[in-house]
């Protein structure tokens, strides 16, 4: 069956290439070109998948469903919707022609408050203050009725009933938004992939709204993205163009305005389209989530909003949504990618200069079609929300990077001196879920920099504390914590200590006559002091005298007890 799918779609892609109109005019093949482009797939979970942490894997929580009360849930956006300072979620249920809200209980977890009533077929939602008001606005674009839904917020998270803004003919596909001629209000972007074209809807300044253009882009649009992408302090428009395997950059002329620039290859069905700095240069780069060919194509900006040609990174079966965000906490952006068919979000990491690792992936529900980054439980991470098209639900995978407290060294202290036997300690590292068990590696280097080939790694210790002996001189140490789920975190400081020998004032690693002799020109002749100090203080009274001279004689000579043997 899939197989005869995809035969047909690329007839569908010939023919719509072609611009043959009248077969869009038959109803039939116009619903399964449509089930093609959402990729619907059995209820059954195919490809089922489970988190497994591995060192190169970002510690996210295995994902928990909530109901959304609608059917065929095709995207989402957060936003802090009552005010509470929490982020909510709003998904668009195509089949059941509405839009749910899920509050935020102030931890990540989630309560289904509201369904509203939007138009026919809605596929993708956009939410931000559209009326001036302070508080975040709803606009859904409903596929079949050709029109955009703003749902106004009442102040505290409920909504008014809608108010549909028709697109002349267009079939929106997907909903952007942004202040696209200066006025200080948001401007919304509906990409319409059978005309052709993106349209602009202006905003009156009240959350009311005006068709003010539409511009021809590539062939079947499908994803559109707002940034400034030449640095001329304007917003631009990215399209990704689902039947000629292309993203179109339109120019604004600043007073919003566009005329299109320039067509770059991607791969094989683009759906999706994100704007970020990927490489650290300042400019907008992209990344562009390609359905047929299983992967994401990313394209920098050359600094004056054109691009340089694509690189591929492999995603899963059918990814169908790209988000960027920093979501290892190291200050570079990374990827996540919703794979319909494979069940899964997958995870390229940056490597802090536009280049991607491989792709780990992480279980979601069934049939993904959207994912959303944000920081749901406000621990300051990036936590991820999926739509789960096949069985109408969210998913939420909660980060928890940040989990784990910072904590500090306790002893010895920095560049303390201990005879071995030594004893390290440190505090516990708290997390805040109970049920986690936390364990210790501990690092121990003879340099400040704890390369592989003078490190010691004591792993998996359950206490924070260690015993051991070493050999003697100057050791480095810090202490990573770890948890269940793989999250980690590195002791707040690193520090170093010194290992001596009680008796041993000269350093050489053993008691001898010699030590006698030092010590004699230590405290006589005003020679070179004992290393550490109280390595030369034998009778442990806190002193360097003449009596561990006749302390370390008595030990050497007549078989008096050991030095330093009741030292603390």
């Amino acid at each position: 069956m899939l197989l005869r799918l995809d035969c047909h779609c690329e007839e569908f892609r010939q023919r719509r290439t072609t611009k043959q109109s009248v077969y869009f005019n038959t109803k039939p093949l116009f619903i399964l070109s449509l089930f093609f482009l959402l990729s619907f797939t059995p209820l059954t979970n195919l490809h089922p998948q489970s988190s497994q942490p591995n060192p190169d894997s970002i510690p996210f929580a295995p994902a928990v469903p909530y109901g959304v009360g609608g059917t065929e849930s095709r995207s989402l956006f957060c936003a802090d919707l009552d005010g509470d300072s929490n982020l909510d979620i709003a998904v668009v249920n195509a089949a059941s022609e509405c839009v749910s809200v899920l509050m935020n209980n102030g931890d990540g977890t989630f309560r289904l408050d509201s369904n509203y009533a939007v138009g026919n077929y809605p596929l993708s939602i956009f939410s931000a203050d559209l009326d001036g008001d302070s508080d975040m606005d709803l606009a859904v674009a409903n596929y079949y009725e050709g029109s955009v839904s703003i749902l106004k917020n009442n102040g505290d998270g409920t909504f008014k009933p809608k108010d549909d803004y028709p697109t002349n003919g267009y079939n929106p596909y997907f909903i952007s938004g942004a202040d696209l001629d200066g006025d200080s209000d948001i401007d919304l972007i509906p990409a319409d992939w059978y005309s052709d074209s993106v349209v602009i809807l202006k905003n009156n300044g009240a959350g009311t709204f005006q068709q003010r253009a539409a511009y021809q882009a590539g062939n079947g649009p499908t994803g559109v993205y707002c940034a400034d992408l030449d640095g001329d302090w304007d917003v631009d428009l990215a399209l990704t163009n689902y039947f000629s395997d292309s993203i179109s950059i339109l120019r604004n002329n600043g007073d919003g305005t566009f005329h299109l620039d320039s067509k770059y290859a991607v791969g094989n069905y683009p759906l999706s389209i994100f704007s970020a700095d990927l490489d650290g240069d300042t400019d907008s780069d992209l990344v562009v989530a390609n359905y047929r060919s299983n992967n994401v194509s990313i394209l920098k900006n050359n600094g004056d909003g054109t691009f340089q040609t694509k690189v591929d990174y492999g995603a899963g079966n059918r990814p169908i949504s790209v988000f960027c965000a920093d979501l290892d906490g190291d200050e570079d952006i990374d990827l996540a990618v919703a794979n319909q068919y494979s069940n899964n979000v997958s995870i390229l990491k940056n490597n802090g200069d536009g280049t991607f690792q491989s792709k780990v992936d992480y279980g979601a529900g069934n049939s993904p079609t959207g994912v959303y980054c944000a920081d749901l439980d406000g621990d300051k991470d990036m936590d991820l929300a999926v739509t789960n098209y096949s069985i109408g639900t969210i998913s939420i995978l909660l980060n928890l990077s940040s989990r784990l407290n910072s904590y500090s060294l306790i002893s010895p202290l920095n560049t303390d001196s201990v005879k071995t036997p030594f004893t390290l300690n440190w505090e516990d590292s708290i997390d805040p879920d109970s049920s986690d068990s936390i364990r210790y590696d501990l690092y121990l280097s003879r340099s400040i920099v704890f390369n592989p080939d003078s490190t010691i790694i004591i792993d998996s210790l359950p206490d924070s504390t260690f015993t051991d002996s070493l050999d003697l001189k100057n050791w480095y140490w810090k202490v990573k914590a770890y948890n269940k789920w793989g999250a980690t975190r590195w002791s707040n400081q690193t520090w170093s200590f010194y290992v001596y020998v009680c008796g041993d004032a000269n350093g050489d690693v053993k008691v001898s006559l010699s030590d006698i002799v030092y010590e004699i020109n230590y405290l006589f002749k005003d020679g070179t002091a004992p290393k550490p100090l109280k390595s030369g203080d034998v009778n442990c009274n806190g002193y360097n005298t003449v009596s561990d001279i006749v302390y370390l004689i008595n030990y050497l000579f007549k078989l008096g007890p050991q030095s330093c043997q009741d030292c603390p």
